[in-house]
């Protein structure tokens, strides 16, 4: 079976590899000690035989027996006794001649000794030999006998052990060694299905093919999003730098290799060790990285319900207002229009209804009127706002405020000159759009009901105020104003005041808010008209 198969799932890739190595280690392994014990077992066996023959050559009994000092019977009866005491399978003496005069068998007491290999031990040599006796085949130790002080020899002893005793010794070895074998290989067994599963577990139960495929589209979606991403370990060292990340802390004037250090030291504010600690995410967050600011997001990791680290995401704050800037701009754009076109419609009826009753003089009156106003207040608004772009957007709020009948015009003092960029019209248009639309938010039904807009230029700064009849705010409310998602309307509101004085500080200045003697509420600030240039 191939080792790659697509059938072949890692948990039996793992048990199959397991099983493979320890087979061939334990099979190795019980060769070599069974080699090792039968060698021993064979060793301890014949000198066991050897020392054994050694000794009955050296007793008294036997050579006395062999110098005919006492009968025969005596050494049979000493050679039966030693032999059912060290358990071997015979004890033959024999005399000069190779007659015996013991042997398990009394029956062969008196016959010559058989198997041939004997010569040499009535020639004073002592050995250890295999042959087959009156018994069958046997290992045996031949040790001569010597007459004490004289060292004459008068005989031999043989001490055998039948070779079919060996063989179930050896076999009894075998059995324990392949049991030990078994009992090994079923121990490896089960620990490599239970390190199969836990490494199963471990890795969310994918395969390695399936791993491969998570990992290069983690790889691809993390270089391609427009956010920087930084993921650290539960020790806060961080693992996982994105591109854009990468970018930005370039950006900030930030080098080197950031994967292996602690993000505490790449980066201070990052305030991932709260994230690790609480396993709290927090989103939506304003920091910076090395001065820059960014608007981040921060969520713990968990892995089998602990916590194993934790993701940062950010953007640069920068973008990100200027992106807010431009929608509010649209917002603005799209509802100054539609508040033309329903004031141009309704005009539009009412001529059509003059003219179908034929009332000419009165229609005549009416589009004198209109006309009138009309060149007055564009007149007026053109002549002093030289920013088209501005002046355009204010008509066009001014219209929208008289069909909720609020009367909203320019101070006789204001002036604006030509917009040296887009840039800057789209900041004036973000800053009164929010604050026009909270007066008419907050102007209330009971009358007057005026909004005054206000653009005085001074060298390179422009003070701007809008100022309403409405009630005005209690003065814990004012302080609170221009806090992110703070609104007295309900839940999603509370960003306009704060895009407002955002885009106000981003050209230097600061909006503030108070409350009129009379009635009313005033926004004023001061913005930079170009940065970088001040008097």
């Amino acid at each position: 079976m191939s080792w790659h198969h697509p059938f072949l799932h890692l948990r039996a890739r793992i048990t199959l590899l397991v099983a493979t190595v320890l087979a061939l280690v334990l099979v190795v392994t019980g060769v070599s000690v069974n080699w090792k014990i039968e060698q021993e077992t064979r060793e301890n066996l014949t000198q066991r035989l050897v020392l054994l023959s050694r000794a009955t050559a050296d007793s008294d009994a036997v050579i006395r027996g062999l110098q005919g000092k006492s009968p025969a019977t005596e050494v049979q009866t000493y050679a039966e006794r030693l032999r059912a005491d060290t358990l071997v399978d015979y004890i033959t003496v024999m005399d000069m001649s190779g007659i015996r005069l013991s042997h398990p068998n009394p029956a062969q007491i008196g016959a010559r000794f058989a198997g041939g290999d004997e010569a040499e031990v009535f020639q004073g040599r002592s050995y250890v030999s295999e042959a087959r006796g009156t018994l069958g085949l046997s290992l045996r130790a031949f040790t001569p006998v010597r007459e004490p002080g004289t060292g004459h020899q008068i005989g031999a002893v043989a001490v055998g052990i039948l070779v079919t005793g060996l063989d179930h010794t050896v076999l009894s070895v075998r059995k324990r060694v392949g049991l030990g074998v078994l009992i090994g290989f079923a121990a490896g067994m089960l620990g490599a299905m239970y390190v199969a599963g836990r490494i199963k577990r471990i890795l969310l139960g994918m395969e390695p093919q399936e791993i491969s495929t998570m990992l290069q589209q983690r790889n691809a979606m993390l270089h391609s999003v427009r956010e920087g991403i930084i993921g650290v370990n539960r020790d806060l060292v961080v693992t996982l730098v994105n591109e854009e990340a990468l970018r930005l802390f370039a950006l900030a004037g930030s080098q080197g290799e950031l994967v292996g250090r602690n993000v505490e030291e790449v980066l201070p504010s990052s305030r991932l060790r709260g994230v690790v600690e609480s396993g709290m995410a927090e989103y939506d967050q304003e920091g910076d990285i090395l001065g820059l600011p960014i608007l981040t997001n921060r969520v713990p990791v968990f892995v089998e319900g602990r916590i194993s680290g934790a993701v940062a995401t950010f953007r640069d704050k920068t973008q990100v207002n200027l992106l807010a800037e431009q929608l509010t701009g649209v917002r603005f754009y799209a509802d100054a229009l539609r508040a033309q076109t329903h004031e141009f419609m309704n005009k539009l009826h009412v001529i059509l209804g003059l003219v179908r009753l034929e009332e000419y003089e009165r229609l005549n009156t009416f589009i004198t009127g209109v006309a009138g106003r009309y060149d007055d207040e564009v007149g007026f608004v053109v002549q002093r706002i030289k920013d088209p772009v501005v002046a355009g957007f204010l008509l066009a709020r001014f219209a929208s405020a008289r069909e909720q009948n609020i009367l909203m015009h320019l101070a006789s003092e204001s002036s604006l000159p030509p917009g040296a960029n887009e840039t800057l019209s789209h900041d004036l248009i973000t800053v009164l759009g929010n604050l026009l639309e909270n007066a008419v938010e907050a102007i209330g039904a009971g009358a007057p009901r005026e909004i005054e807009v206000s653009l005085r230029p001074e060298g390179n700064r422009l003070h701007l105020s809008v100022v309403d009849s409405g009630p005005g705010l209690p003065e814990d409310l004012l302080a609170q104003a221009f806090s992110r998602g703070f609104s007295t309307k309900g839940e999603n509101r509370g960003f306009g005041l704060w895009q407002a004085a955002r885009t106000v500080e981003a050209r230097g200045g600061q909006l503030l808010g108070t409350n009129l003697e009379g009635g009313g509420a005033a926004f004023r600030a001061t913005l930079v008209l170009e940065p970088g240039e001040e008097p």
